[in-house]
Protein backbone atom coordinates (compact mmCIF):
# COMPACT_ATOMS: atom_id res chain seq x y z
CA UNK A 1 0.00 0.00 0.00
CA UNK A 2 1.27 3.52 -0.70
CA UNK A 3 2.19 5.70 2.27
CA UNK A 4 0.24 8.70 0.94
CA UNK A 5 -2.81 9.04 -1.28
CA UNK A 6 -2.91 12.35 -3.19
CA UNK A 7 -6.46 13.15 -4.32
CA UNK A 8 -7.09 15.57 -7.20
CA UNK A 9 -10.68 16.21 -8.32
CA UNK A 10 -10.65 17.34 -11.97
CA UNK A 11 -13.26 19.25 -13.92
CA UNK A 12 -12.54 21.24 -17.10
CA UNK A 13 -9.08 22.63 -16.30
CA UNK A 14 -7.18 21.54 -19.41
CA UNK A 15 -4.96 24.67 -19.65
CA UNK A 16 -3.63 24.18 -16.10
CA UNK A 17 -3.81 20.44 -15.47
CA UNK A 18 -0.45 19.30 -16.86
CA UNK A 19 1.49 21.78 -14.71
CA UNK A 20 -0.41 20.57 -11.64
CA UNK A 21 0.24 16.88 -12.33
CA UNK A 22 3.89 17.46 -13.22
CA UNK A 23 4.48 19.16 -9.87
CA UNK A 24 2.94 16.23 -7.98
CA UNK A 25 4.81 13.54 -9.88
CA UNK A 26 8.11 15.42 -9.36
CA UNK A 27 7.94 14.96 -5.57
CA UNK A 28 11.11 14.00 -3.74
CA UNK A 29 8.91 11.71 -1.63
CA UNK A 30 8.07 8.83 -3.95
CA UNK A 31 5.83 6.46 -1.99
CA UNK A 32 2.43 7.79 -3.01
CA UNK A 33 -0.50 7.16 -5.30
CA UNK A 34 -2.10 9.94 -7.32
CA UNK A 35 -5.88 9.57 -7.56
CA UNK A 36 -7.51 11.65 -10.29
CA UNK A 37 -11.28 11.94 -9.96
CA UNK A 38 -12.48 13.14 -13.36
CA UNK A 39 -15.86 14.69 -12.63
CA UNK A 40 -17.30 14.59 -16.14
CA UNK A 41 -14.79 16.88 -17.89
CA UNK A 42 -15.65 17.94 -21.45
CA UNK A 43 -12.72 20.21 -22.36
CA UNK A 44 -9.92 17.70 -23.02
CA UNK A 45 -8.88 17.28 -19.38
CA UNK A 46 -9.66 13.55 -19.54
CA UNK A 47 -7.27 13.05 -22.46
CA UNK A 48 -4.50 14.63 -20.38
CA UNK A 49 -5.36 12.42 -17.41
CA UNK A 50 -5.33 9.28 -19.52
CA UNK A 51 -1.91 10.16 -20.91
CA UNK A 52 -0.46 10.58 -17.42
CA UNK A 53 -2.08 7.37 -16.17
CA UNK A 54 -0.57 5.48 -19.12
CA UNK A 55 2.99 6.62 -18.41
CA UNK A 56 3.11 6.49 -14.59
CA UNK A 57 1.86 3.53 -12.56
CA UNK A 58 1.26 5.72 -9.51
CA UNK A 59 -1.61 7.49 -11.29
CA UNK A 60 -5.10 6.05 -10.78
CA UNK A 61 -7.81 7.59 -12.96
CA UNK A 62 -11.41 7.39 -11.79
CA UNK A 63 -13.87 8.51 -14.48
CA UNK A 64 -17.33 9.85 -13.74
CA UNK A 65 -19.86 10.27 -16.52
CA UNK A 66 -21.17 13.66 -15.43
CA UNK A 67 -20.29 16.46 -13.05
CA UNK A 68 -21.54 15.86 -9.53
CA UNK A 69 -19.59 18.54 -7.70
CA UNK A 70 -16.48 18.81 -5.59
CA UNK A 71 -17.95 17.28 -2.42
CA UNK A 72 -18.78 13.97 -4.07
CA UNK A 73 -15.43 13.92 -5.86
CA UNK A 74 -13.59 14.45 -2.56
CA UNK A 75 -15.68 11.76 -0.88
CA UNK A 76 -15.14 9.26 -3.68
CA UNK A 77 -11.41 9.92 -3.52
CA UNK A 78 -11.40 9.11 0.19
CA UNK A 79 -13.34 5.91 -0.43
CA UNK A 80 -10.78 4.54 -2.89
CA UNK A 81 -7.62 5.92 -1.23
CA UNK A 82 -5.24 3.27 0.10
CA UNK A 83 -2.61 5.37 1.86
CA UNK A 84 -1.83 5.79 5.54
CA UNK A 85 -2.09 9.53 4.90
CA UNK A 86 -4.25 11.61 2.57
CA UNK A 87 -3.38 14.87 0.81
CA UNK A 88 -5.51 17.01 -1.51
CA UNK A 89 -4.41 19.21 -4.41
CA UNK A 90 -6.67 21.47 -6.46
CA UNK A 91 -6.52 20.72 -10.17
CA UNK A 92 -5.11 24.09 -11.24
CA UNK A 93 -2.56 24.57 -8.44
CA UNK A 94 1.14 23.71 -8.15
CA UNK A 95 3.05 22.12 -5.27
CA UNK A 96 6.76 22.38 -4.46
CA UNK A 97 8.96 19.27 -4.92
CA UNK A 98 9.19 18.92 -1.11
CA UNK A 99 5.45 19.18 -0.52
CA UNK A 100 4.84 15.59 0.55
CA UNK A 101 8.27 15.00 2.10
CA UNK A 102 8.02 17.89 4.57
CA UNK A 103 4.41 17.18 5.52
CA UNK A 104 5.10 13.47 5.96
CA UNK A 105 8.18 13.99 8.10
CA UNK A 106 6.29 16.30 10.43
CA UNK A 107 3.35 13.88 10.66
CA UNK A 108 5.60 10.96 11.57
CA UNK A 109 7.84 12.81 14.02
CA UNK A 110 4.92 14.46 15.85
CA UNK A 111 2.37 11.64 15.48
CA UNK A 112 0.06 14.23 14.00
CA UNK A 113 -3.56 13.88 12.93
CA UNK A 114 -3.24 16.93 10.68
CA UNK A 115 -0.21 18.81 9.37
CA UNK A 116 -0.74 22.22 7.77
CA UNK A 117 1.83 24.26 5.84
CA UNK A 118 1.79 27.74 4.37
CA UNK A 119 0.83 28.66 0.82
CA UNK A 120 1.32 31.40 -1.73
CA UNK A 121 -1.14 32.85 -4.21
CA UNK A 122 -0.16 33.38 -7.84
CA UNK A 123 -1.68 34.43 -11.16
CA UNK A 124 1.01 33.83 -13.80
CA UNK A 125 3.94 32.05 -12.14
CA UNK A 126 4.41 30.55 -8.65
CA UNK A 127 6.06 33.11 -6.42
CA UNK A 128 4.43 36.24 -7.85
CA UNK A 129 1.74 36.64 -5.19
CA UNK A 130 1.14 37.01 -1.49
CA UNK A 131 2.27 34.28 0.90
CA UNK A 132 0.42 33.07 4.00
CA UNK A 133 2.11 31.48 7.02
CA UNK A 134 0.22 30.50 10.17
CA UNK A 135 3.27 30.24 12.41
CA UNK A 136 6.91 31.36 12.53
CA UNK A 137 8.21 27.97 13.60
CA UNK A 138 6.90 24.43 13.53
CA UNK A 139 4.69 23.49 16.45
CA UNK A 140 1.39 22.13 17.69
CA UNK A 141 -1.83 24.10 17.59
CA UNK A 142 -2.41 24.69 21.28
CA UNK A 143 -5.51 25.07 23.39
CA UNK A 144 -8.83 23.39 23.96
CA UNK A 145 -12.14 23.70 22.17
CA UNK A 146 -12.52 27.46 22.71
CA UNK A 147 -9.06 28.19 21.31
CA UNK A 148 -9.76 26.02 18.28
CA UNK A 149 -13.02 27.83 17.68
CA UNK A 150 -11.18 31.14 17.92
CA UNK A 151 -9.08 29.99 14.96
CA UNK A 152 -12.24 29.45 12.95
CA UNK A 153 -14.17 32.70 13.50
CA UNK A 154 -12.72 35.02 12.41
CA UNK A 155 -10.77 32.99 9.86
CA UNK A 156 -7.21 32.59 11.15
CA UNK A 157 -6.44 29.37 9.33
CA UNK A 158 -7.43 28.72 5.75
CA UNK A 159 -10.30 26.32 5.27
CA UNK A 160 -9.35 24.43 2.10
CA UNK A 161 -8.16 20.81 2.39
CA UNK A 162 -5.05 21.48 0.32
CA UNK A 163 -1.62 22.32 1.82
CA UNK A 164 -2.38 19.76 4.53
CA UNK A 165 -1.72 16.10 5.27
CA UNK A 166 -4.31 14.00 7.12
CA UNK A 167 -3.83 10.74 8.97
CA UNK A 168 -6.40 8.44 7.44
CA UNK A 169 -7.12 6.66 10.74
CA UNK A 170 -8.03 10.03 12.29
CA UNK A 171 -10.52 10.84 9.50
CA UNK A 172 -12.12 7.42 9.85
CA UNK A 173 -12.29 7.47 13.65
CA UNK A 174 -14.18 10.77 13.68
CA UNK A 175 -16.33 10.09 10.60
CA UNK A 176 -14.98 13.18 8.83
CA UNK A 177 -16.52 13.55 5.39
CA UNK A 178 -17.37 16.33 2.95
CA UNK A 179 -20.89 17.68 3.04
CA UNK A 180 -22.66 17.50 -0.33
CA UNK A 181 -23.48 21.18 -0.87
CA UNK A 182 -23.58 23.44 -3.96
CA UNK A 183 -20.69 25.64 -2.73
CA UNK A 184 -17.97 25.53 -0.05
CA UNK A 185 -17.95 21.76 0.57
CA UNK A 186 -14.80 22.07 2.68
CA UNK A 187 -16.19 24.39 5.38
CA UNK A 188 -17.80 21.78 7.62
CA UNK A 189 -14.92 19.35 6.96
CA UNK A 190 -12.41 21.95 8.17
CA UNK A 191 -14.53 22.87 11.18
CA UNK A 192 -14.93 19.26 12.28
CA UNK A 193 -11.26 18.36 11.91
CA UNK A 194 -10.15 21.56 13.65
CA UNK A 195 -12.10 20.83 16.83
CA UNK A 196 -11.36 17.08 16.95
CA UNK A 197 -7.68 16.73 15.96
CA UNK A 198 -5.65 15.65 18.98
CA UNK A 199 -2.36 16.76 17.42
CA UNK A 200 -2.64 19.50 14.79
CA UNK A 201 0.81 20.58 13.54
CA UNK A 202 1.49 23.96 11.92
CA UNK A 203 4.53 24.46 9.70
CA UNK A 204 5.99 27.78 8.49
CA UNK A 205 7.07 26.34 5.13
CA UNK A 206 5.49 27.62 1.90
CA UNK A 207 4.82 24.34 0.09
CA UNK A 208 1.73 25.08 -1.98
CA UNK A 209 0.97 27.58 -4.76
CA UNK A 210 -2.67 28.52 -5.13
CA UNK A 211 -3.73 29.85 -8.53
CA UNK A 212 -5.92 32.95 -8.58
CA UNK A 213 -8.30 33.35 -11.46
CA UNK A 214 -9.96 36.65 -12.31
CA UNK A 215 -13.70 36.84 -11.74
CA UNK A 216 -16.20 39.53 -12.55
CA UNK A 217 -19.34 39.36 -10.44
CA UNK A 218 -22.42 41.41 -11.30
CA UNK A 219 -25.52 41.95 -9.21
CA UNK A 220 -27.45 39.04 -10.71
CA UNK A 221 -24.60 36.60 -10.17
CA UNK A 222 -24.29 37.82 -6.60
CA UNK A 223 -27.88 36.81 -5.93
CA UNK A 224 -27.27 33.39 -7.46
CA UNK A 225 -24.36 32.99 -5.07
CA UNK A 226 -26.62 34.01 -2.20
CA UNK A 227 -29.10 31.28 -3.15
CA UNK A 228 -26.38 28.64 -3.36
CA UNK A 229 -24.74 29.69 -0.10
CA UNK A 230 -28.06 29.75 1.73
CA UNK A 231 -28.74 26.15 0.69
CA UNK A 232 -25.16 25.18 1.56
CA UNK A 233 -25.49 26.70 5.02
CA UNK A 234 -28.72 24.86 5.77
CA UNK A 235 -27.27 21.53 4.67
CA UNK A 236 -23.99 22.08 6.49
CA UNK A 237 -25.79 22.85 9.72
CA UNK A 238 -27.86 19.69 9.38
CA UNK A 239 -24.70 17.71 8.56
CA UNK A 240 -22.80 19.02 11.59
CA UNK A 241 -25.81 18.51 13.87
CA UNK A 242 -25.88 14.81 12.95
CA UNK A 243 -22.09 14.54 13.26
CA UNK A 244 -22.02 16.10 16.74
CA UNK A 245 -24.44 13.48 18.01
CA UNK A 246 -21.90 10.76 17.10
CA UNK A 247 -18.91 12.45 18.74
CA UNK A 248 -18.47 11.39 22.40
CA UNK A 249 -16.40 14.51 23.15
CA UNK A 250 -19.38 16.79 22.47
CA UNK A 251 -22.10 15.41 24.69
CA UNK A 252 -24.88 17.71 25.82
CA UNK A 253 -27.35 19.82 23.89
CA UNK A 254 -25.97 23.11 25.24
CA UNK A 255 -22.43 22.40 24.03
CA UNK A 256 -23.67 21.16 20.68
CA UNK A 257 -25.79 24.28 20.23
CA UNK A 258 -22.80 26.50 21.01
CA UNK A 259 -20.70 24.67 18.42
CA UNK A 260 -23.45 24.92 15.80
CA UNK A 261 -23.79 28.64 16.45
CA UNK A 262 -20.09 29.15 15.72
CA UNK A 263 -20.42 27.46 12.36
CA UNK A 264 -23.60 29.34 11.57
CA UNK A 265 -21.98 32.69 12.40
CA UNK A 266 -19.12 31.89 10.08
CA UNK A 267 -21.45 30.95 7.22
CA UNK A 268 -23.58 34.06 7.69
CA UNK A 269 -20.48 36.27 7.63
CA UNK A 270 -19.25 34.56 4.47
CA UNK A 271 -22.61 35.13 2.80
CA UNK A 272 -22.48 38.81 3.67
CA UNK A 273 -19.01 39.05 2.15
CA UNK A 274 -20.09 37.31 -1.05
CA UNK A 275 -23.07 39.60 -1.61
CA UNK A 276 -21.78 42.85 -0.10
CA UNK A 277 -22.69 44.80 -3.27
CA UNK A 278 -26.27 43.51 -3.39
CA UNK A 279 -29.26 45.02 -1.64
CA UNK A 280 -30.23 43.44 1.68
CA UNK A 281 -33.85 42.85 0.66
CA UNK A 282 -32.75 41.30 -2.64
CA UNK A 283 -30.43 38.93 -0.82
CA UNK A 284 -33.09 37.97 1.70
CA UNK A 285 -35.62 37.25 -1.06
CA UNK A 286 -33.08 35.16 -2.99
CA UNK A 287 -32.23 33.08 0.07
CA UNK A 288 -35.89 32.68 0.96
CA UNK A 289 -36.63 31.29 -2.50
CA UNK A 290 -33.67 28.93 -2.40
CA UNK A 291 -34.54 27.53 1.03
CA UNK A 292 -38.18 26.78 0.31
CA UNK A 293 -37.30 23.32 -0.95
CA UNK A 294 -35.03 22.40 1.95
CA UNK A 295 -36.12 19.97 4.71
CA UNK A 296 -37.49 21.57 7.84
CA UNK A 297 -34.73 20.05 9.97
CA UNK A 298 -32.13 21.80 7.83
CA UNK A 299 -33.93 25.13 8.14
CA UNK A 300 -34.24 24.78 11.90
CA UNK A 301 -30.55 24.03 12.27
CA UNK A 302 -29.59 26.91 10.01
CA UNK A 303 -31.88 29.49 11.69
CA UNK A 304 -31.84 31.26 8.36
CA UNK A 305 -35.16 33.07 8.27
CA UNK A 306 -34.71 34.61 11.71
CA UNK A 307 -31.04 35.55 11.44
CA UNK A 308 -30.23 36.43 7.84
CA UNK A 309 -30.88 40.17 7.98
CA UNK A 310 -29.33 40.90 11.38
Amino acid sequence: MPEISVIVPVYNVAPYLAACLDSILAQTFRDFELILIDDGSTDGSRDIEEAYAAKDARVRLMKRRWNRGAARAYTFGLEVAQGKYVAFVDNDDIVTPQYLAVLHQAAEEREADVVQAGFQEFRQQPGDGRGYRWTKKAGLLQGGLQQRVDCFVPVRMHIAPWSKLFRRAFLDAHHLTFCDVPVAPDVSFHFERLITARRYVLLPDILYHYRLRSESIDHAEGLVRAERYAVATARMMEHVTAWLQKEPAFKGERLQRQIRNVLYTFCRNQLRHLVRDCGREDVYDACHRALQGEPQDALRDAMFYAQLQK
